[in-house]
Parts: structure tokens; sequence; C-alpha cells
């Protein structure tokens, strides 16, 4: 028998507070999330006594406002301590990035953008100063081109229908050419990006598919002085070796 209507609906606005409120920084009264939500105040006040009642929300007892609760956090925490592949690569990132010096994200595909899942820093920017759960745009990123090329052609259209493309460093951007290079990365099997996202700062990202086919992106990220040193065929094929076992 299928859900009722109801019950899909309640859902749906439970999860749509929770979004809310951690767009807000949390902080909210009933009344300013009813209106946000476009529902009454008596049932915000339900969908909230639930999430409290799971851990998720808690209540601010002196000024009856309320915010998000770490079990949030500690919720994608248990996501990348089960998840068997996060894992192994989590291991790789630390060990390509102690042997080469370099930045290493691991990402994947969330709606229409790649999240950072994980990420080893040996150099600051403050244009790549990304925390955990945070997302760039697809098109001018290499993880997010790197999962873009693994699209079918019906999933391209969707994806190109729902963004609009904006240029970042002065770099052109078009479907056309894109679409071009999204067949180049699927054929040579990795993606690069040569300061089109962040002015002066290289990065190339291999795919590894886990049993599922679910594709992660493992990006290798360097100032553009360090470029001659990792973007050798020995050190690409080296990496592409490492990750090659995790599949």
């Amino acid at each position: 028998m299928p859900p009722k209507t109801e019950n899909i609906e309640a859902v749906t606005k439970t999860l749509r507070i929770m979004e809310i409120l951690a767009d807000h920084g949390g902080d909210l009264t009933v009344t300013q999330i009813s209106k946000m939500l476009g529902s009454s105040v008596s049932s915000v006040d339900r969908y909230l006594h639930t999430l409290q009642s799971a851990g998720y929300v808690v209540k601010n007892t002196y000024t009856n406002r309320y915010e998000l609760s770490l079990s949030l956090y500690a919720l994608g925490g248990r996501y990348v301590k089960n998840n068997y592949m996060v894992k192994a690569l989590i291991n790789a990132a630390n060990a390509v990035s102690q042997q080469y010096n370099v930045s290493v994200n691991i990402n994947a595909m969330a709606g229409l953008e790649p999240m950072l899942l994980f990420r080893v820093s040996r150099f600051y920017n403050k244009d790549l100063d990304f925390l955990v759960g945070e997302q760039a745009p697809a098109y001018c990123t290499s993880s997010g081109k790197l999962i873009l090329s693994t699209y079918t052609p019906a999933q391209l259209d969707e994806y190109f229908s729902s963004v609009r493309l904006m240029n970042y460093q002065e770099h052109e951007l078009s479907e056309k050419s894109l679409r071009e290079e999204l067949k180049t990365i699927a054929k040579c099997g990795y993606a690069m990006c040569k300061g089109e996202y962040v002015s002066g700062i290289y990065s190339v990202s291999f795919p590894v598919r886990d049993r599922n086919s679910k594709v992660f992106a493992f990006t290798i990220i360097m100032k553009k002085e360090d470029s001659h040193r990792i973007l050798r065929p020995e050190v690409l094929l080296d990496i592409r070796k490492r990750l090659a076992r995790l599949e």
C-alpha cells in the first residue's frame, strides 16, 4: 500500500525545517519557521517536537528559539566511518598527500554539485577554504567535470537544463565546449583544471567507483608552480594504480 499523501507531506516539511534551521544558523522561533515554511504555527510545533524527540533539534528554554543539534554532524561522521569506500579513499588521500606533498579532496555528487566529503590540506588558500559538506559548481571544477563525464546523454541534458553557467577567472564557458571537454575526460580517465575556478590553483581528479557504481572524485590540488612536479605521467600512473586497487 502506498504511503498516505499526508504522511509524505509531513516528512517533507520536517526535512524542510531542518534545512531552514541549517540555512539560518538556528536560533529561530516557531513563528519565524512557520512563515518560512508556509505552515501553521501548530503544525510546525508538532514537527519540531518530533525532531526534538529524535535528538536533531534543541530548544533554548530561555529564548524559546530552536537550532539543530550536533547529532546531524555525528550522523555525517557515521556515514564516513561506516562507508567502506570513503574509508578506503581517506587512507589513500593521506598516503598520496604525504608522499607527494599535495592537498587531496574527496568529493561525490550531491544534486547538481560535487560535495566535499574529506580533505587533506598541505597549503592554505582562502578561495579553497571549504568545509566538509560544502559544494562548488560542477562545470568549472575538476571533480565536478570528472563526475559529469560519467553521465549518460539524458543525464547531461537534465543537468544542463538545470544550471546556469557562469564564467570564473575570465574563462569563457559554453555548453558546447563543456560537452566536448567531458567527452575528452571520459576517454582519458581524468579531469584537470588549470586555474579556471581559483587563479593559480591546478587540480586533477580521478574516478573511483564503489560496488554500486557510485562515482567518487579523488582530487589532487596543487599550486601552479608545483604542477610540473605532479602532472608527470609516472606520478599520475602511480595514483591511478593506487585507486584501481580500491575498486
